[in-house]
């Protein structure tokens, strides 16, 4: 690894599709164990496991079914003597029946008030969010946007991260996106937003061991030298404390976002 990489040991990854036979991630339970020991191998301590939730008609199944997965997947890294540690949660996907649910918190990250969220990349418009979090957050939860920089609308208007972040809303990028591994410009969205201290949590959005794995490093080696990377480490490191304690988070926003 290079030098820039020493400084990222005990990485803390708050999304990965790694729960085997759940939804689109990993298919068998030995993917699931690959996926983890890769993680584990290259400077990931604390992994979530965050299957999305779709329909919320079968949430209460999900949970169970998490539950059980995990439990096993827990037992399977001790009697490999893995150091890695294991963290719960979903990736919960807004549209408006997200007004008709009542009780968030057994579905955000690790029991905390943080929940993960993520939208239809191409219908969503910055009125549907700012609706759908308002909601979120009249439960006292706070909502974390996955992957923003690969949003249509925000592709279209990167400003909205401004307005979105004065509201109280919290962002997760991908580990590949400053690597241009969706695109050129989501690579530019997720650079600015690092830049100017909007970044707060990254994660692999790992789905299968051969495609967006686990390996966050491999994605740090090839960020473009402009991206300050004391930000991505405090994104991967320091920052996701307040999922593991359930502490209130301040943002330390830098500049504003301005259009590319």
């Amino acid at each position: 690894r290079k030098q820039r990489l020493k400084m990222f040991d005990n990485m803390i990854d708050i999304h990965s599709h790694s729960l085997w036979g759940i939804d689109d991630g990993a298919r068998r339970f030995d993917e699931t164990m690959d996926m983890c020991f890769c993680a584990e191998d290259n400077g990931t301590g604390i992994l979530f496991v965050t299957p999305h939730l779709m329909y919320w008609d079968k949430a209460e199944s999900l949970y169970d079914i998490r539950e059980e997965k995990v439990a096993i997947l827990e037992e399977a890294l001790d009697e490999n003597n893995s150091s890695l540690i294991i963290k719960k949660g979903f990736e919960i996907l807004c549209d408006d029946e997200i007004f008709n649910v009542k009780h968030f918190k057994p579905y955000t990250l690790n029991g905390s008030r943080y929940l993960l969220i993520e939208f239809s990349f191409h219908k969503t418009t910055e009125d549907d969010v700012i609706s759908w979090c308002n909601y979120i957050k009249s439960f006292g939860i706070v909502p974390i946007i996955a992957h923003p920089e690969r949003y249509n609308f925000v592709k279209n208007d990167v400003t909205c991260i401004n307005r979105l972040s004065d509201m109280g809303v919290l962002f997760q990028v991908n580990a590949g996106s400053p690597a241009g591994a969706f695109g050129d410009y989501e690579m530019q969205v997720a650079c600015a937003m690092i830049n100017g201290g909007f970044v707060d949590f990254i994660g692999s959005d790992a789905h299968r061991l051969n495609i967006r794995n686990t390996d966050i490093g491999f994605f740090l080696e090839r960020y473009p030298d402009v991206v300050d990377m004391g930000l991505v480490r405090k994104a991967l490191l320091e920052n996701p404390s307040v999922i593991l304690n359930d502490s209130v988070y301040f943002p330390e926003r830098k500049k504003y976002i301005t259009n590319l």
